[in-house]
This record gives structure tokens, C-alpha cells and sequence, in this order.
């Protein structure tokens, strides 16, 4: 009878190999992974570098105003921008019947229902500066608002402010 003599693998060996095969495949991964995670963000990482940039600010002016005499209802807002990189903004206005319009406001932005105070209604809006604000008024009444900011590439951010508008007291909207 013949005996044959096998040597086994150490166990050292066996580990250092398992170690090599670890990383390998993790660095497979990871190269596909990133790039794979980057193509799909695309420019939407702009939104990150600008959260919780625009807000509506408190203001005597959040609200809105019922015509007695069957006039144009008219609802205020103010808008700050708090952060660069944002070119714009969406706001979303809700009534008391969950009805809703959306409005982009950017320099030079005209609209037949937008004015800024003091403001004539289809004029240039002024968009607010860095760390400014500014107040425009609507002509229609709305109970709440929402407020996204728009990237220089476009992208609409995810909302940043909400607020619910009250009646006005002894304001009126030039």
C-alpha cells in the first residue's frame, strides 16, 4: 500500500488569503458604488449646501385681508433668503378649501395676481437679497403657505418653511 502525503493549507495562509479576497471584492464594490451614487444625485447635492435657506420670516404682514365691500381679497407674505446659490423660490398657497397654487418668484418675475408691497400688481418683483427679505402680496386669500428654494440648475428643493396665515389687525397692503 502506497500512502500519500498531503500537505493542508495553514491556517495563517488560509485567514491572509480570506483578508486579500475581502478587500478585493470591497474595492470591486466601492468602485462601482460611488460613481453609480454620484450619476444619480446629479445636481441635487446642490440642495444640501443650501437647507434651510429660505424661510418666511415673523412679519406683521404674514396675513391676509377680506374686502368688506366684495373687493379683491389680498394675502401678504414675507420671504428671507438666508443662504447664496438660491436663484428662487416656490411658494405654494393653500385656501380654506385645500385648494392650492404654486408661485415662482425670481428677479424680474411678473405675474397678473403677485405684487410686491407697495407694488403694483403684473410689475417686476425685486427678489430678496442675501440675508434680506421682501413682502409681496397675493390677490386671493390663502390660510397657509410653503416655501422651497430653487437651485441655480433648477432643482426644487424640499419645502423649508410652512406657516399658517391669520387675519390682518389694522394693516392694510399699499
Amino acid at each position: 500500500m502506497v500512502m500519500i502525503f498531503r500537505k493542508a493549507v495553514s491556517p495563517v495562509v488560509a485567514t491572509v488569503l480570506l483578508l486579500v479576497l475581502t478587500i478585493v471584492i470591497g474595492g470591486i464594490v466601492f468602485s462601482v458604488v460611488v460613481p453609480f451614487v454620484n450619476n444619480s444625485l446629479g445636481e441635487s447635492k446642490e440642495c444640501l449646501d443650501i437647507f434651510e435657506g429660505v424661510e418666511f420670516p415673523e412679519s406683521q404682514f404674514n396675513c391676509y385681508i377680506v374686502s368688506p365691500t366684495g373687493g379683491t381679497n389680498e394675502t401678504g407674505f414675507s420671504v428671507k433668503v438666508n443662504k447664496e446659490g438660491i436663484s428662487a423660490v416656490r411658494i405654494g398657497l393653500i385656501d380654506s378649501k385645500g385648494n392650492s397654487d404654486v408661485l415662482e418668484i425670481f428677479q424680474g418675475f411678473s405675474d397678473l395676481s403677485l405684487k410686491p408691497m407697495g407694488g403694483t400688481y403684473n410689475g417686476a418683483i425685486t427678489f430678496p437679497a442675501i440675508s434680506g427679505q421682501r413682502t409681496y402680496v397675493v390677490n386671493k386669500l390663502y390660510n397657509k403657505a410653503e416655501i422651497s428654494a430653487l437651485t441655480s440648475s433648477g432643482d426644487v428643493c424640499s419645502v423649508a418653511d410652512k406657516i399658517e396665515i391669520e387675519p390682518c389687525i389694522s394693516i392694510t397692503f399699499p
